[in-house]
This record gives structure tokens, C-alpha cells and sequence, in this order.
């Protein structure tokens, strides 16, 4: 391992070696000549090899203080951009911070988020991980992601809360609800259901069984589906009706109508995640962009219609 002196005494070298001139590079460095020169021959003795021809009129490189020259300033070059870019993810200015999200998170203002913080920030790199609520908490054990968009009812401390969403029912076009705006809950339970699986929709089921629970009633699930793509399928085949949170609206095929359930007022909602014990500084930062820009328009009321 090269040390730090030597690094020291080559960058005094390379001054010198620039202006061939020991005053002016002196002056540059901001040292005393005499310094500089005690500081090159202590060089050149642990390299076993001189590096200038000194005479009195006149300082040059040596066929080895070329090599050493023209090599050296390259490395110096890269070693000062290594420093700099060290120096830029201690700060928590670059690097990467892992991102989970779940499918309910990605129609909130996540990306909103993420493309503010490229801004501030564009020497960070987010990486993105689709993972279901329950899975980004084992991923935030585990360290495989820094940050999570999850439900909230996937209870972490310390969160964000991003967004608040009211529940919604999806009918085939063709089904005799679809002809009202409303539905209310005991009308879902007499019909076939669809939701997403109860590994990976965990928080979800639990948002579901906390809302049926409250009115006494128990939905009749006939299908289930990993993702939402599948399960939306489903629904517009008339294989079961679902329920979802109103960011879907805007999104949802054709053939698949939505309906307000009117008898709850439980919505749902989305924090950004952390673990409190292991957060690092590019982590730190994200959180303080999502703050900034959710803080203000933070659900205070009933949410909004559509």
C-alpha cells in the first residue's frame, strides 16, 4: 500500500515537474523552497532513482521523472475524482438508494418523488424493487432496500404518509350493478369475489377484513390472483368483483366498471417506510424531498372525489 507521505511528496513532484521551476512551484504549493526541495529528494531517495538534472541555470525532467510525470498526473487525476465521488455518497450527494414499492404505491405521487430527488441530486441513482407491503418490511430487515412505499397498515416506524385513497368496487360492464353508481358492502357479499393472494396482498386482506369485521358481513372470495393485471382479468371475464382504491380510476381497461362503496369511509393508505436504526445519508435525503413535497398536501379533510 503506497502511503499517504508518498502521495504528498508525488503531488509536490508533479507541481514541480509541471513548471520545472522549484521557486514557482513552491509558490503554487504555498510551502518554503527549501522545504519542497528536502521534500523531492527524500523522494527520489525512496524511489532509488533521481527524477530531475539540477544545474544552476537550468531544472529537467529525467527519462524516469518523465515516466513518473506523465503516469503520475493520470493517477492523481483519477485518485482526486475517486475522492471527490467518495466524498459525494458520504455526504449522501451520490450513489445508490434502494426503492421497494408496492402496485398500490406506484399510482400515488412516488414518482413524483423520485423524479425531484434526480433533480436535486443527479449524481444518485434510485433503484426500484416491486415488492408487495409485507415483503418490502422483510426487505427493510434485511437490507436489501433502504426505503419502502408501502401501506400503511404494514406498521413501521418511523413513516410517511403519502397518500390516502377511498376503497372502491370494480364490476364487469355487463353486471347488473354496474348500472348504479354505488354499491354497499352487504350487496358485495351476496356476489362472487375476487382479490389478490393472501401471501403477497397481506396488508390488503387485512384492510378488507377490518372493513367487512366492522359491518358484520363476510365477502364470498372465489379467485385469487399474485398480481393486478390477473386479477383485473378476472373481473372483466366475470369470474368475480373486486375491490381496489380509487388511484385505479383512471387506469382500468375496458369492460371493467367502478362503483363508490357508500357505506364505508376506509381508505387507503400509503406511507414511505424506513428503519429508524438503518438509514443511510442518500436514504436521508430522499426522505427529505418525499417530506418537502408531501407535507403540504397532506390529507387533512375527506379525500376528494373523482
Amino acid at each position: 500500500m503506497t502511503h499517504p507521505s508518498m502521495i504528498a511528496k508525488t503531488h509536490y513532484f508533479l507541481v514541480v515537474a509541471e513548471t520545472l521551476n522549484f521557486r514557482k512551484a513552491a509558490q503554487r504549493l504555498g510551502v518554503a523552497q527549501p522545504a519542497l526541495s528536502r521534500s523531492i529528494r527524500k523522494l527520489e531517495d525512496q524511489l532509488g532513482f533521481a527524477l530531475f538534472e539540477r544545474s544552476t541555470r537550468r531544472v529537467a525532467l529525467t527519462p524516469a521523472g518523465e515516466i513518473l510525470y506523465r503516469d503520475g498526473a493520470d493517477a492523481m487525476q483519477r485518485l482526486d475524482r475517486a475522492l471527490t465521488r467518495a466524498g459525494a455518497v458520504a455526504q449522501g450527494l451520490s450513489g445508490t438508494v434502494m426503492v421497494g414499492y408496492s402496485t398500490f404505491a406506484a399510482a400515488g405521487p412516488m414518482s413524483d418523488i423520485i423524479i425531484e430527488f434526480r433533480k436535486r441530486y443527479p449524481e444518485a441513482r434510485v433503484g426500484l424493487r416491486l415488492l408487495a407491503s409485507s415483503e418490502q418490511s422483510t426487505a427493510l430487515d434485511n437490507g436489501t432496500i433502504d426505503l419502502g412505499f408501502m401501506m400503511s397498515i404494514i406498521s413501521l416506524d418511523p413513516q410517511i404518509l403519502i397518500s390516502r385513497e377511498r376503497l372502491i368496487a370494480l364490476v364487469p360492464t355487463s353486471h347488473a350493478l354496474a348500472k348504479g353508481k354505488t354499491v354497499t358492502l352487504q350487496q358485495l357479499a351476496t356476489i362472487p369475489m375476487a382479490i389478490g393472494t393472501h401471501t403477497r396482498w397481506r396488508g390488503f386482506w387485512k384492510l378488507i377484513e377490518s372493513m367487512t369485521k366492522a359491518k358484520r358481513i363476510t365477502l364470498n372470495i372465489v379467485e385469487e390472483a399474485d398480481d393486478l393485471p390477473v386479477l383485473l382479468q378476472f373481473v372483466r371475464s366475470g369470474f368475480g368483483c373486486a375491490i381496489l382504491d380509487a388511484s385505479f380510476i383512471p387506469t382500468l381497461p375496458p369492460g371493467i366498471t367502478s362503483l363508490e362503496i357508500k357505506d364505508t369511509k376506509l381508505t387507503l393508505d400509503i406511507s414511505l417506510a424506513w428503519r429508524k436504526d438503518n438509514v443511510t445519508s442518500l436514504a436521508t435525503r430522499f426522505i427529505e424531498v418525499a417530506k418537502e413535497l408531501i407535507e403540504p398536501r397532506k390529507p387533512t379533510r375527506k379525500p376528494r372525489s373523482r
